[in-house]
């Protein structure tokens, strides 16, 4: 299937649900972007999902991990398992 046409897009809003279809009946009554095939839209659908400091906040995340916890020692266990997450 051809990601660019309007067929791509139509089965790309058969899957969708929620927020996330809410979005792409936003993006295909849009006069500007109802034209755009699938990429653009994922672009868009990228930016609705994932915040723009995503990276910076986890990087925060990971360098305030500590082998603490209300004062009480953590097992190692616990904080391998923090940084696997992050």
């Amino acid at each position: 299937m051809n990601l660019e046409s309007s067929y791509a897009m139509i089965w790309v809003g058969i899957h969708l649900k929620d927020g996330t279809k809410i979005l792409y009946t936003q993006f295909r009554a849009n006069e500007e972007t109802k034209h755009l095939g699938v990429e653009e839209f994922l672009k868009a659908l990228r930016q609705y999902c994932i915040s723009f400091t995503s990276k910076e906040t986890l990087w925060n995340e990971f360098q305030a991990t500590r082998p603490t916890l209300n004062g009480r020692r953590l097992p190692i266990q616990d904080i391998a398992n923090r940084i696997k997450q992050y």
